[in-house]
């Protein structure tokens, strides 16, 4: 009897993940590539611009200008995504993408012709603009991804890769430290720019999931884009415009505090550097180790309970961040801040999981590339004018008033949901 008991546990562990195969492993397998491509260069991005002559001003403009950037081309792929299908652009646009960082790598030594924060703001644009892919991708992994295991999937795909990607960030740190911002930023972009290059061949195994279009024509781009928008706009208004609203109040708060926590810590708190290293890479861990039970809790609770509790422990930790008292010893001030900023972490990815797997429940296959598309362009340009503001807020204002604008903000969205969003009644699968 016990064999029997322990066969069957097996079996049970083995079909939690039979999902696991096909697209889903390539883009999973893809990922263990570009996850550590991405906490390479994410870690101390931001500090990377400072050094190069930004500004925070010069820092929100720059993420704001990429992030309507971005608003803007998702508009195309959405289209692309459902009308000509998922593959060829995805695997496409990685490889631009990926050249993206060689800009980034060489921004010191083309000062000659431009300042280097400039060169960052050319490299961002067009990496932004080459992101237009991302509507095929969140579309094809929801597509891949059984409806009653979308929690748990889209937590899966993300951790597997995060686990490759723990040493990234204390690598980043190392050559930060021990080389300079500048220098150790350029190795940390030209490591990535490697890895990318292995994400995009490993996509190229990827297969179509958008059923061949009986009605694919050629010629008549412009009618139907217009067409087809209009319907991805209408089926938000009718079915998810309490959605598109949470998506404009959060990502305006959002990304606009995100690109100033490390601008925070390092100088305004003092934690320098090797602070701000330990900041990210012990957040980064404890955001690993909850991710998949993050997921789990999504399906099993549901995704509006899930949401309900990131925005609550969003609104107390951020107004905790902005309130943090400088006069403390060093250790006690590290020990408070990698605390806070690993709640926020753990707080926004629970968000992003419930939401995600809200907006694929919503979303019919056949219209999901556009109407999520739509959706990202509203939560971008959100975004855009947040991060715009935020920098200004930093420089003109106090280094903490973008921290309590996300407060507010948070508190905003968690009305928003609590009031206006439920759960539909049957899954789109």
């Amino acid at each position: 009897m016990r064999r029997i008991s322990r066969q069957g546990r097996l079996h049970k562990f083995a079909a939690n993940f039979s999902f696991l195969k096909g697209n889903l492993l390539i883009l999973t397998v893809s990922w263990m590539f570009w996850f550590p491509a991405i906490r390479l260069t994410e870690s101390y991005g931001q500090l990377y611009i400072v050094a190069l002559g930004a500004s925070t001003i010069i820092l929100g403009a720059i993420n704001s200008i990429s992030t309507a950037t971005l608003s803007i081309v998702r508009i195309l792929g959405g289209y692309i995504a459902d009308r000509y299908g998922r593959k060829k652009i995805l695997t496409t646009m990685t490889f631009a993408i990926t050249a993206t960082y060689l800009i980034y790598a060489f921004a010191p030594d083309l000062e000659w012709l431009l300042p280097g924060w400039q060169w960052i703001l050319i490299g961002a644009t067009l990496q932004n603009v080459f992101l237009l892919y991302q509507p095929a991708l969140i579309a094809l992994r929801a597509d891949s991804v059984p409806a009653e295991k979308r929690g748990f999937g889209f937590a899966l795909t993300e951790f597997l890769p995060g686990i490759i990607s723990i040493p990234a960030p204390i690598i980043a740190a190392w050559l930060v430290i021990t080389n300079g911002t500048v220098r150790g930023m350029q190795i940390a972009y030209f490591a990535a720019f490697a890895l990318g290059v292995a994400a995009g061949v490993v996509r190229l195994w990827l297969k179509e999931t958008l059923p061949e279009r009986k009605d694919k024509r050629q010629g008549k781009f412009q009618s139907d884009f217009k067409k087809e928008y209009a319907d991805a706009v209408r089926f938000i208004f009718k079915n998810m415009r309490n959605i598109a609203l949470f998506y404009i109040l959060y990502n305006f708060a959002f990304l606009g505090a995100s690109p100033l926590f490390s601008i925070y810590a390092k100088f305004f708190m003092g934690l320098g550097d090797a602070g701000w290293g330990v900041m990210y890479v012990v957040s980064y861990v404890l955001y690993l180790v909850l991710l998949v039970p993050t997921g789990l809790m999504v399906d099993k609770f549901g995704r509006r309970k899930i949401l309900l509790l990131s925005l609550g422990s969003l609104v107390v930790f951020s107004f905790v961040y902005a309130v943090a008292p400088l006069n403390m010893p060093y250790d006690l001030r590290l020990l408070i801040l990698v605390t806070i900023y690993s709640a926020i972490l753990l707080a926004n990815v629970a968000q992003v999981n419930a939401v995600s797997a809200l907006e694929a429940d919503y979303i019919p296959r056949e219209k999901r590339g556009r109407v999520t598309a739509a959706l990202a362009f509203v939560a971008s340009l959100s975004g855009a004018f947040g991060q715009a503001l935020g920098g200004f807020e930093y420089d003109a204002v106090d280094p903490r008033f973008p921290f309590i604008v996300l407060t507010v903000f948070m508190i905003l969205s968690l009305v928003v949901v609590f009031f206006k969003i439920k759960e539909p009644e049957t899954r789109e699968e």
